[in-house]
């Protein structure tokens, strides 16, 4: 499922990120979101809002979809 589609406060691993488009893909790797992490979300409207390691990223939909993740 796509990030935009979870839950709040679910536990998610990031299986796969949409590659098609270079600069989405290289904020998201910059904020550390890489296949394999573990995030929570904890807020959907009116950003993304989720916590990977210690850190609280907001993101706009159009980043939220591009992130695939399964719960844990």
């Amino acid at each position: 499922m796509r990030l935009v589609d979870g839950k709040i406060n679910n536990i998610y691993i990031v299986e796969s990120i949409e590659i098609s488009d270079k600069d989405a893909l290289n904020k998201i790797s910059s904020m550390g979101i890489l296949p394999g992490t573990e995030l929570i979300l904890l807020q959907k409207k009116p950003t993304l809002v989720f916590k990977v390691y210690n850190s609280r990223f907001a993101i706009d939909n159009f980043l939220g979809e591009k992130i695939y993740v399964r719960t844990l």
